[in-house]
């Protein structure tokens, strides 16, 4: 598959765009800004490459997806990310819903990357998303006589995701060692979270690992023997979840994240209600090489089960359909344009493993 990058970094009217985006959610960085200049070109991208059909990643990105519908008889589709919730905020929040509605009832098909985000586009629009997870191909399966005592937390980390959470589970259990991998959105909570650290006396037990390349991450799921993670009305993946299990890493995680009905039918690993220190402590406390290898097992399940093709060939299937349009379908072709992963063309052969983690800004 090519890409092509529209525009590296921030623009000119990213400040502006920017405002809008915290009004929604005031815990991210700049980082999560919704570039509609972006977005509005996703039409004259679409004719410049040909495109037959659009996946637009996220209910934003498909306002282009929508308008190349308009303008050009293009087809899209829209994959919802994280759970649609009805926007309160006096004009900007009924502009917004309306877009979103828009956005889903012109779709030829709505994706959903959790069953409990599928359940939130129900309830809102009255649609049957489809729940289509990304794909969890085996990257490796160290034994646990291969791995340290670590318990490895990886994410974006900001005010919302509560780091200081994750200290509160290294301080009552013993033995393990906590690794907090990934970039700060908030210079601030970087600075909030090391003064927690130094006020717990656990400089000892936690290692704080910032830009960390690609590669010794995937060295770390691997040395690790647990990976924590815990998510306070996420609905979506969190992709540290998706990244472990493609390493065999057993997960220790909380019920609010969308990835906890895997992991309970899997048996893969923990899922705590809320944030459980004492029960996450008891749980260590049993696992021995033998129950170790049982929830390693359950995560092959999901490897085999959960392929990038299948995810894949599911994103194509409304090619497949035949619609009113006048012009009959035909695969997509060329590079596909993309507005930093807003909108992205999809063509073939399609990987059979994962391409690039996205530890610098996981989910």
């Amino acid at each position: 598959m090519d890409y092509e990058v529209i525009r590296w970094g921030n623009g000119p009217l990213t400040p502006l765009f920017y405002a809008g985006t915290k009004v929604f959610a005031p815990d991210r960085g700049m980082e999560s800004t919704v570039d509609l200049d972006l977005i509005a070109k996703i039409p004259q991208i679409a004719k410049r490459e040909g495109a037959d059909y659009l996946v637009c990643h996220d209910q934003f990105a498909g306002i282009g997806g929508l308008r190349a519908k308009k303008e050009l008889g293009i087809p899209y589709s829209v994959f919802i990310h994280e759970k649609v919730v009805e926007h309160r905020t006096p004009l900007l929040g009924g502009l917004v819903d309306g877009w979103e509605r828009g956005v889903v009832t012109g779709a030829e098909k709505v994706f959903a990357v959790t069953e409990k985000v599928a359940e939130t586009v129900r309830e809102k629009h009255g649609i049957a998303a489809e729940v289509n997870y990304p794909g969890m191909d085996r990257i490796s399966s160290p034994p646990r006589s291969a791995r340290q005592n670590y318990l490895i937390a990886v994410s974006f980390w900001d005010y919302g995701r509560r780091p200081e959470d994750y200290l509160r589970v290294i301080e009552a259990v013993g033995g393990y060692k906590l690794l907090v991998v990934g970039n700060w959105r908030v210079k601030g909570a970087w600075e909030a979270f090391s003064r927690r650290i130094k006020e717990m006396k656990l400089e000892e037990r936690v290692d704080v690992m910032k830009g960390v390349p690609e590669s010794r991450l995937s060295q770390l799921y691997d040395q690790s023997a647990f990976l924590l993670r815990f998510g306070y009305g996420e609905y979506g993946l969190a992709t540290a979840v998706i990244e472990a299990i493609q390493h065999t890493l057993p997960v220790i995680i909380n019920d609010e994240l969308g990835t906890s009905d895997l992991i309970r039918e899997s048996g893969g690993g923990l899922v705590v209600k809320g944030v459980d220190p004492k029960a996450i402590s008891e749980f260590l406390e049993k696992i021995d090489d033998g129950e170790y290898t049982k929830l390693q097992g359950g995560l092959g399940q999901l490897q085999k089960k959960y392929s990038w093709e299948n995810h894949a060939k599911k994103l194509v299937e409304p090619l497949e359909r035949p619609r009113s349009s006048p012009s009959s379908p035909s695969p997509a072709r060329g590079k596909c344009g993309c507005s930093e992963g807003r909108a992205d063309r999809v063509v073939g052969p399609f990987p059979t493993r994962p391409g690039r983690s996205q530890f610098g800004a996981p989910s």
